[in-house]
């Protein structure tokens, strides 16, 4: 990613490439000081307080995917919502098991396991249920956009009662191994966290409100996510992924056309009047496969020989 922003630069005047190839060096470092934020490869401090390691992990990737450090204060507010100090600190564990995705809202996501028709596997018809569709053996229904909330004090807060009262979320791994047909995603706020049991590797967590945001499809593996759980990525490389499809598009138009060769140099020209820089277009001609080659009318591509 790095490189694709190095590139862009060589489209400025020469005499602003050198200072903006510098701050893309220095903004994706793996040391940096700006917003509160301390960053280094040993620790994370944010405000003077130094971050546990799962968290401090989250931030060194949103860093270093050149996205706003403005995406972590969210959760970071978020987490102080929470009125326990041990859920807090138990929160941090279960993160630790496998970096979940925050939201760009302040929460994270998760999983959970259900039946086929979207109900809970258990139930409590003890549990006080302020939102959320419950049938008569206390179980609840996890229609996709379905807000569940239950009072707090009817979620354990004690991390040794394995298997107990409460709304339940977990890892990807837990969540398949608990389903019996169905698996979605969930988005929590952290205040809403209440313990973390300590078997199953940390694996779960009890909670006393989730949103059902998705049906699973694939493992979210991004930092962070937009409302539509789709990686929220550094607006310069959807730039690349935008110019490298714009390159294509002329490239099989021409191809259509009949032409088994073009030059570079009318690549450039169909992007008047901006006229890339050629290690860009080279970028993208490498990205998408295509050879090219020196002749006596310049740099020609051939568009019979992708990789």
């Amino acid at each position: 990613m790095q490189y694709a922003k190095i590139l862009e630069k060589f489209d400025l005047p020469e005499d602003e490439q050198d200072a903006a190839i510098r701050q893309v060096i220095q903004k994706t470092s793996p040391n940096a000081e700006k917003n509160g934020f301390k960053i280094s490869p040993e620790s994370v401090s944010y405000l003077g307080e130094e971050l546990p390691e799962s968290l401090a992990d989250k931030v060194r990737d949103i860093h270093e995917e050149g996205l706003p450090l403005s995406l972590f204060e969210k959760f970071w507010e978020n987490l102080q919502l929470n009125p326990s100090s041990s859920s807090v600190r138990e929160l941090y564990e279960f993160l630790s098991y496998k970096e979940l995705p925050l939201t760009e809202d302040g929460c994270f996501l998760a999983y959970k396991g259900l039946d086929s028709d979207f109900w809970s596997i258990s139930g409590n018809k003890e549990t006080k249920v302020i939102s959320g569709e419950v049938n008569s053996s206390g179980n609840i229904f996890n229609g996709v956009g379905e807000k569940i909330e239950v009072r707090r004090w009817d979620v354990d807060d004690n991390r040794d009662n394995h298997c107990s009262f409460g709304l339940h979320v977990g890892s990807l791994d837990y969540a398949r191994g608990f389903s019996q047909g169905t698996v979605v995603v969930v988005k929590i706020n952290p205040k809403d966290v209440v313990s973390v049991p300590n078997d199953c590797n940390c694996q779960k967590c009890r909670v006393s409100a989730y949103e059902v945001v998705s049906i699973f499809e694939q493992e979210i593996t991004a930092p962070v996510v937009d409302a539509d759980n789709n990686p929220i990525e550094d607006e310069s490389n959807a730039n690349r992924s935008e110019f490298i499809d714009r390159v294509e598009r002329y490239l099989e138009t021409k191809h259509e056309k009949g032409f088994d060769k073009v030059s570079i140099r009318s690549i450039r020209n169909s992007f008047s009047p901006e006229y890339p820089d050629l290690n860009r277009v080279l970028d993208a001609l490498e990205t998408l496969g295509y050879f090219w080659t020196e002749t006596d009318e310049g740099v020609m591509v051939n568009l019979g020989e992708q990789w």
